[in-house]
């Protein structure tokens, strides 16, 4: 029988339900069983992640004070997968809720609560395919001479690694892919907000000038005004 995924409200109704005291854990995580901030979930755009710690927070503790922290912060967010408006993805009642710590692949997914001992215990599932948490669509000797050309096109160096380091190498992409993914949604975030900060300047540093040149003009140290004809100027004499 599969495992039915929690949204962000279902998470929130079934925290509800229990004694809002309780000590709050979750599982599959092994030390990192309390719950630090939120993040989008890769590769999943329209996903929440519950990001799992090693220490225990103020808004993690207990079921009632995490259930009042998602009520406070996890609504509403709106996630960018691109710079595009059309690309935002809101979260909400229906956003599917995961576990994973931030910027690596994971499919572990929020598929129930419940309280055992009195401990109010989050469960996961790892949804991936059978070969692991991988989005790799080629087999391993493609991905393999992918990384050769690659690194040969890159660095002028024609290596071979042995094959232990290869796997390895290829076990990492995924995650690299991840966290790369990741840096490039903040890159494109900075440039946006320095693009609109230097044409807000550029926008201050014209009105400035025409109003230098206005004041210049009222006073006579010039006599053109930029923007209006010898002739109406002449006229206005």
């Amino acid at each position: 029988m599969e495992s039915q995924q929690l949204t962000l409200g279902g998470l929130v109704e079934a925290l509800d339900a229990f004694p809002h005291g309780a000590q709050l854990y979750v599982s599959g995580f092994g030390s990192a069983k309390r719950l630090n901030g939120l993040f989008r979930h890769r590769p999943f755009a329209d996903g929440l992640a519950l990001d799992p710690s090693l220490r225990e927070h103020d808004d993690s503790a207990t079921a009632g004070a995490y259930v009042e922290y998602l009520r406070r912060v996890a609504f509403g967010i709106v996630y960018r997968f691109s710079d595009h408006r059309e690309d935002q993805f809101p979260t909400g009642w229906d956003t599917p809720v995961w576990v994973s710590t931030r910027h690596d692949l994971s499919f572990n997914a929020v598929t129930g609560a419940e309280m055992v001992k009195g401990f109010a215990i989050i469960r996961t599932t790892n949804l991936a395919p059978e070969q692991g948490p991988s989005i790799q669509r080629i087999s391993d000797e493609e991905a393999i001479r992918r990384m050769r050309v690659e690194h040969l096109q890159r660095t002028g160096e024609d290596t071979v690694f042995a094959p232990n380091v290869e796997r390895h190498l290829l076990h990492m992409l995924p995650g690299e892919r991840s966290r790369g993914l990741q840096d490039l949604d903040e890159a494109r975030a900075d440039l946006a907000d320095f693009e609109a900060s230097l044409q807000a300047k550029k926008d201050r540093v014209a009105r400035l000038e025409q109003d230098a040149i206005r004041n210049d003009y009222l006073l006579g140290i010039r006599d053109d005004l930029p923007g209006i004809t010898s002739e109406r100027q002449h006229h206005a004499h």
